[in-house]
């Protein structure tokens, strides 16, 4: 039996000490200038890619808000759902939901608040390069 159980849980960290290494491998940061070159090269250059760059961030904070709507409306069913108990005490799986269910939300939020910001300036990139190729 113990030999079993020593048995599973050095497979176990096999496999996830093999994921680790295997993620570790794929660095996103660019390490030679080939791989900067390639990003650089995704980047906006005219006022037609600003635009369409600040059209996807507009649809990514509105998908963001969505979701930050979504699991409002979560936290309060399920509040709705698991009542306060008599005397005023607040059910433990309810308090317990609505956190998990408010920190997505101020991260959506946060989310959605960065895409805006950044669809912002895209327009505004590409304003200037509208004016700059006049």
């Amino acid at each position: 039996m113990i030999a079993r159980i020593v048995r599973s849980t050095a497979a176990a960290l096999g496999v996830v000490l093999a994921l680790a290494v295997d993620a570790a491998a794929k660095d996103p940061i660019p390490t030679t200038s080939d791989e900067a070159r390639k990003l650089a090269a995704m980047l906006p250059q005219t006022a037609e890619d600003h635009a369409a760059m600040a059209r996807s961030y507009e649809q990514k904070a509105a998908d963001w808000r969505k979701e930050a709507a979504l699991h409002r409306e979560m936290a309060a069913a399920y509040a709705k759902s698991h009542p306060d108990f008599k005397g005023g005490i607040r059910n433990s799986e309810a308090v317990k939901m609505e956190k998990h269910c408010m920190a997505i939300v101020k991260d959506a939020e946060k989310l959605a608040s960065d895409a805006e910001w950044s669809a912002r300036y895209h327009n505004e990139q590409a304003k200037e390069s509208e004016g700059q190729a006049r």
